[in-house]
């Protein structure tokens, strides 16, 4: 089975080297702990026919991971402070305009087929060689022409991939997976808007889309393997604080738009959770648990807490926000990492999607508080 990069919580900002990097948006080495030292090759489909083995070309360029302990994030959203998309779609063009539940783990989804497409055709020019300048790149004065032309080979598919995934938008009847597609779309249309005067900090744009994509695969990933059925042993989460309105998914919102102290601190938090977590880092999530050793178990044991604390901070801090987005995905990324830890006891393979999957939604967020800051 293919697996997802091990860990990955490594901050990914302006100036530094950057862990974890894949093929979709970045080259190198994968991370410590990846089974046989290389990243993912493509699933073939399997032999029922009627399911498609979803293909990990979108393993994001991994951001700033977090937990935010009694922060409350307070973000800007639209000048009247209210939700993140606009108001011109009418609800029956978008199929999920009447999900107004809890967030909850995915068992079904109906756009994975297709976005798995839009990736492929993404990642490819992602791949060849953006990735790797992404990390230390300067503002556009001080590009070279080669760099230039790289960089504007993505940005261009960046907002082809946009256009492409209006239709997924509209079509998934879940309104967590549209807000993430919503968020694809907005900061991929936005860092390729960025490219003539780009800054450093415009990293952040592609970092969210990269890991919105990331994010959405991981989804499928989750369903296609099975591990989504671990969400029976997740206590189901209370109903959303306020649901923001359904707009039109062509021509979303980015759901953060300000600084503030609760981005920085989000932020922060990175380093604390990684000191305390190296060992599990670093593990090898491809030994299912009936292999592990004693001193493999005590890393698990160790870590389980730790994920639980960042899971509920990550929670309450999304719902004590004020941004419906931003509340809908903390929860979703709490819910996926709670049942990663849930499945310890009988842990394979398959159960690693469901930790990539969280952490990919909470490094969109990270990618989005970097995107905002000077």
């Amino acid at each position: 089975m293919t697996m997802p990069p091990q860990g990955g919580w490594q901050p990914d900002r302006p100036g530094q080297s950057t862990y974890g990097r894949g093929p979709s948006g970045s080259q190198g080495q994968p991370p410590p702990g990846f089974p046989g030292g290389q990243w993912p090759q493509p699933i073939p489909p399997s032999k029922g026919g009627g399911s498609i083995k979803w293909l990990l070309v979108g393993i994001a360029i991994l951001l700033v991971v977090c937990i935010s302990v009694g922060v409350t994030l307070l973000v800007t959203r639209d000048s009247d402070g209210g939700g993140t998309s606009s108001t011109d779609a009418a609800p029956s063009d978008v199929a999920s305009a009447g999900d107004a539940g809890p967030v909850s783990i995915i068992t079904e989804e109906p756009t994975c087929k297709t976005l798995n497409t839009i990736n492929q055709g993404l990642s490819k020019i992602q791949s060849q060689g953006w990735g790797a300048m992404r990390a230390t790149l300067g503002p556009a004065a001080t590009w070279t022409p080669d760099e230039r032309i790289q960089i504007q080979a993505v940005a261009d598919a960046m907002r082809r991939a946009a256009d492409q995934a209006v239709p997924l938008a509209k079509q998934t009847p879940h309104r967590v997976i549209r807000e993430i597609y919503e968020q694809f779309i907005a900061y991929g249309r936005a860092y390729a808007d960025s490219v003539s005067d780009y800054q450093p900090s415009d990293n952040g744009l592609a970092s969210v889309n990269v890991n919105a994509s990331s994010a959405l695969v991981g989804v499928c990933n989750t369903i296609e393997y099975g591990s989504a059925g671990r969400s029976l042993s997740v206590p189901e989460e209370s109903s959303p604080k306020q649901l923001s309105p359904v707009g039109d998914p062509g021509n979303p919102s980015r759901f953060i738009q300000s600084a503030s102290a609760a981005c920085t601190n989000w932020i922060s938090r990175l380093d604390t959770f990684n000191a305390s977590t190296s060992d599990w880092q670093s593990r090898d999530g491809a030994v299912p648990a009936s292999e592990w050793t004693p001193e493999r178990r005590a890393i698990e044991e160790n870590a389980a807490p730790l994920l639980v604390q960042f899971a509920d901070a990550s929670s309450d801090a999304g719902r004590s926000s004020g941004n419906a987005v931003l509340e809908d995905l903390s929860v979703m990324a709490s819910v996926y990492v709670k049942a990663y830890v849930s499945a310890l006891s009988s842990y394979t393979d398959a159960d690693s999607w469901l930790v990539y999957t969280g952490f990919r939604i909470a490094n969109l967020i990270s990618g989005a508080c970097v995107s905002i800051s000077e």
